[in-house]
């Protein structure tokens, strides 16, 4: 009787419960990681002081080796699924882990080396900037070569109907630089971030599901799981950041997921809206580093220099908590992508109705954005965010 409630059970697995394994492992692996990074941390010394610069906002001496916990959660979780690929004789394995998890790893091991090389790359570059505060040109210089480089490999492409492969590259490292700047630029206060790649990853792994695409799919887990595990410690109050390190990571897995994933399929998909599900679903943050970029230029000031005019601070500075605020901006998040992923369905018509519904959540950011020119918005500030 066990024995064969065993081998009904296992010839019951379905995607989503190898989903809800790895995104377990995940979880663990990054909470454990983190726990680590942080104990290292602080005994090498590897920590965030206040107020070294203006736009240091916490109150103590914070470890910041998030980054590293992140993408090492990543690596050892990608790792286990590479071993048990290599691991000998599988044939005793279940047909959809056997043919659809091993085989899919073996066939898709190059892209998993260029986006771990591209990965590491930038959180290197991150650790070194957290603790020297490299220059903006060189960051951004890095970051170009890694999105370039990434953008050469054709399973990573934002083709838009378009057939010219330079074009096509292009508009590839546009998105990646997009991207992983959003990010970076809207980790301004404890969990925001780590919540926003919770969430967009999540959406990411369900159009992924959605459209039989289980490498983007997996890959979507695991990010979403390790952001999990790591926002255990970086929920408000944060006991570690994830530094420049982890909020450029994040920002190429996201990038990297929205352009591996086929939205649109002729036979499937009622209309051509899908290809902006990746836009929709990371809105928020792409809408936010437009305007604090449009405002700090219109001030006459870096754009790459940080300040307290984020969506996150206008919410703050309107009477609420950080944690509010960050909840705040994570809903946002939710409702944006949450319509995202109704495009796979929906007519012209409805697809009409989101982009409505969108451009009305845009409309109410941006008079949270820019109330009350008074209140310091265009004028120059000298309390600026965390990072």
């Amino acid at each position: 009787m066990n024995q064969f409630s065993l081998n009904w059970t296992f010839e019951s697995l379905s995607w989503w419960h190898i989903d809800l394994a790895v995104g377990g492992i995940a979880v663990l692996f990054g909470a454990l990681l983190t726990l680590f990074c942080r104990k290292i941390a602080r005994r090498v010394g590897f920590v965030d002081h206040p107020h070294v610069e203006r736009h240091k906002r916490h109150h103590r001496p914070m470890p910041v080796l998030g980054g590293p916990a992140l993408f090492l959660t990543v690596a050892v979780t990608i790792g286990i699924g590479l071993f048990v690929a290599g691991a000998g004789d599988t044939s005793g394995l279940p047909g959809i882990i056997n043919s659809g998890i091993i085989d899919g790893i073996q066939s898709r091991l190059r892209d998993l080396i260029w986006i771990g090389a591209a990965a590491l790359t930038l959180v290197v570059m991150g650790m070194v900037d957290d603790r020297v505060s490299l220059p903006a040109l060189v960051k951004f210089t890095v970051q170009a070569l890694v999105c370039g480089l990434l953008a050469i490999n054709p399973t990573i492409r934002v083709i838009l109907f378009i057939e010219n492969p330079f074009v096509n590259w292009m508009l590839t490292t546009f998105w990646l630089l997009l991207i992983l700047n959003a990010i970076n630029f809207l980790d301004n206060m404890d969990g925001l971030a780590a919540g926003i790649a919770v969430i967009a990853s999540l959406f990411f792994a369900i159009v992924g599901s959605v459209r039989d695409q289980y490498f983007v799919t997996l890959l979507s887990t695991v990010v979403c799981g390790a952001s999990c595990g790591f926002l255990i410690f970086n929920r408000p109050p944060a006991t570690i950041f994830m530094g420049d390190s982890g909020s450029q990571f994040l920002g190429l897995m996201l990038g990297l997921l929205g352009a591996m994933t086929t939205y649109y399929v002729p036979d499937k998909t009622p209309t051509t809206a899908p290809v902006l599900i990746p836009l929709l679903i990371l809105a928020i943050p792409i809408f936010d580093l437009a305007t604090v970029v449009f405002i700090r230029t219109r001030l006459g000031r870096p754009f790459y220099v940080g300040d307290n005019r984020h969506i996150s601070h206008r919410f703050e500075k309107m009477g609420m908590g950080r944690p509010v605020s960050v909840l705040l901006v994570l809903l946002l998040v939710f409702a944006s992508g949450s319509g995202a992923l109704t495009l796979i369905w929906l007519d012209r018509m409805g697809a009409a109705l989101i982009f409505a519904q969108m451009f009305a959540l845009l409309a109410v950011v941006s008079i949270i954005q820019f109330y009350g020119r008074s209140s310091s918005l265009f004028t120059s500030s000298a309390g600026k965010h965390r990072s």
